[in-house]
């Protein structure tokens, strides 16, 4: 535990937000509330792909054609359209989790500087954090857009670093362990955000701290 104030960086998607009502709008689509952790988890993949490969990838535009993609097995193409908007709707509408302002709000008080760092849009941090009531907790929304591939490539936490500046120790915290071995690959000490329970994979780089929502981290510092 250290009494030192720390730099925190927030991963958002499904971090900071709840994606239940992504879920809500497959099933009402008909495709079953289970299809979204896959829409999900392609963007992912077709964003690290991309990237990798040295080709732009625009989160919207990815999620918009995955979604596409994989609701053409349940909708008429008629109703495509309609279904594909129903989903990013659902998407630029996600809740915060109920740990998220009130952890936020602890970290801050207690003088640590806490960023963001998405693949996405700052848009959706911010949208977020002004849901949660706490926008002004987080010093700057960052995302790899316009600046380096996807996480998890060691650049874009290393570029993150280098914005932020300052000194002291830096964590990365997340739920996705992928996030946090890329993080941890890159120098960075990481907070894995275990809500689900389940065990970490024994194939990536271990975390520095496991805690089961935001509202716990002050306490692990």
């Amino acid at each position: 535990m250290t009494r030192q104030p720390v730099t925190i960086i927030f991963d958002v998607n499904e971090t900071l937000s709840d994606l239940s009502p992504v879920a809500d709008a497959f099933e009402h689509l008909g495709a079953g509330r289970e299809l979204a952790a896959t829409w999900f988890a392609c963007v992912l993949r077709d964003g690290f792909a991309l990237t990798t490969a040295g080709s732009d990838a625009s989160f919207h535009d990815i999620a918009s054609n995955d979604a596409r993609d994989l609701l053409t097995a349940w909708l008429p193409p008629v109703h495509l359209d309609r279904g594909v908007e129903t989903v990013m709707t659902a998407f630029a509408h996600v809740p915060p989790h109920p740990d998220v302002a009130d952890g936020l709000r602890t970290l801050h008080t207690a003088g640590h500087r806490l960023f963001t760092l998405s693949n996405g849009p700052t848009a959706t941090a911010e949208r977020l954090l002004d849901e949660a009531g706490a926008r002004d907790t987080i010093e700057q929304l960052l995302t790899v857009d316009g600046h380096t591939p996807w996480k998890p490539a060691r650049s874009a936490y290393v570029e993150a670093r280098e914005r932020i500046g300052g000194a002291g120790p830096v964590y990365l915290a997340a739920v996705h362990p992928w996030d946090v071995h890329g993080a941890a690959g890159a120098g960075l000490s990481t907070i894995w955000i275990n809500r689900s329970g389940r065990e970490y994979p024994a194939h990536f780089s271990p975390p520095t701290l496991t805690v089961s929502g935001v509202d716990e981290i002050a306490t692990h510092l």
